[in-house]
């Protein structure tokens, strides 16, 4: 329209780039915070299995750590009896639990350190989720301020109506104005009198003025 919605889109225009991109920010932004709460609903579930195995391997791994120690004492009450048979057995199943405690070790590091990634991920995840949802009622309650206003403005008559309804009245005063003078000219030519009446009425008078000057002069 004119300058009016031009100054509508100047109210409007301090939404960020996301309201002025998209037709139904709204909308939008509630579907990435659906997508955000999928997405740390699945980092939860990887993370949860991740911290599940890492439990799993440390408990492993203490068994087997538990299986060297049984085996030395076994080899060691074994040499104790002089069997060194049985004491080169037990060492043997020692050494072989010894690469499995190794083996673990390593395993459970891993597990470990990406329990602790994937925590960290859920934590930074949460906090983005917070602030989106906040975001998402800030920028809701704007965007419905600015559908509100940009109603408002579009139902004001823009300048070039405003002009013609202006011109309207005043044509409407001078058709008044016009009426009235022509009212007041017609009463004036209403309550003269004609040349005609006018010329008798002088003759009458003379006529009284010379019947009184002779009955005078009778006298």
């Amino acid at each position: 329209m004119g300058l009016i919605k031009r100054m509508s889109g100047l109210v409007t225009a301090n939404l960020n780039d996301l309201i002025d991109q998209c037709e139904n920010p709204e909308k939008m932004l509630k579907q990435a915070v659906r997508e955000m709460e999928t997405a740390l609903g699945q980092l939860m579930d990887g993370a949860a299995r991740a911290i599940a195995h890492h439990k799993l391997l440390t408990r492993q791994l203490g068994e087997q750590q538990a299986a060297v120690e049984r085996r030395m004492k076994l080899a060691e009450a074994a040499v104790a009896r002089g069997d060194e048979g049985a004491a080169r057995r037990e060492l043997r199943y020692r050494a072989e639990h010894q690469q499995l405690v190794e083996g673990l070790a390593r395993q459970v590091e891993t597990a470990d350190a990406l329990g602790h990634r994937l925590r960290n991920q859920v934590t930074a995840m949460r906090i983005k989720l917070a602030e989106a949802r906040r975001k998402l009622v800030d920028i809701t309650a704007r965007n419905r301020a600015a559908v509100a206003q940009r109603k408002f403005v579009d139902n004001l008559p823009d300048e070039a109506c405003a002009g013609t309804v202006w011109s309207n009245f005043e044509t409407m005063c001078h058709r008044v104005e016009q009426s009235e003078a022509e009212a007041e000219a017609l009463l004036e030519l209403l309550g003269e009198p004609e040349v005609g009446e006018a010329f008798d009425t002088e003759i009458e008078a003379q006529l009284r003025a010379l019947k009184e000057k002779a009955s005078h002069v009778a006298t």
